[in-house]
């Protein structure tokens, strides 16, 4: 892939355009990261507004009915339902696991099979997500849908 990169101070925004020949694996990874980078969220953390990028988190989880997303270093507390993450970011690489959390599986370093067949997601950062059997088979189709590149980028392109 060649890759071009230009500074001009004339233009008024940053821009990106990408072109490519076929809607491959890497050519979603990739659109998936640009779409991810543009959508912003808002949380608190210790009483203290913050706004982070969804290329930041990691997985988002439900607790005592609060929704937190983890980030590299810090937990987040968002007003968004895990259905309304789900539905919203599906697309961008964030699938229900269990039943109280929705995982980024850009974040994924490696998968293990377990008993009772479970299978634990080792995450970049170290940490380690369940993803219960009756959420395996649609976690496996959502990997295939992936690997195929079913998924477009929300312009549809």
């Amino acid at each position: 892939m060649k890759v071009n990169e230009y500074q001009r101070k004339d233009i008024l925004e940053d821009r990106i355009d990408f072109y490519y020949r076929m809607k491959t694996k890497e050519v979603n990874e990739i659109l998936d990261f640009l779409m991810k980078h543009r959508k912003r969220l808002v949380g608190k953390v210790n009483d203290k507004e913050i706004i982070f990028s969804l290329n930041d988190v990691y997985y988002f989880e439900s607790v005592d009915k609060k929704t937190f997303a983890y980030l590299d270093d810090q937990v987040v507390r968002i007003d968004i339902r895990l259905q309304d993450l789900e539905n919203a970011y599906y697309e961008l690489g964030f699938i229900r696991v269990n039943k109280s959390t929705i995982l980024n599986v850009y974040k994924i370093n490696s998968l293990k099979s377990e008993i009772n067949m479970r299978v634990m997601a080792l995450l970049d950062n170290g940490e380690r997500i369940q993803i219960n059997r009756s959420y395996k088979a649609k976690f496996n189709s959502f990997l295939n849908a992936m690997k195929e590149g079913v998924f477009q980028n929300e312009t549809g392109k």
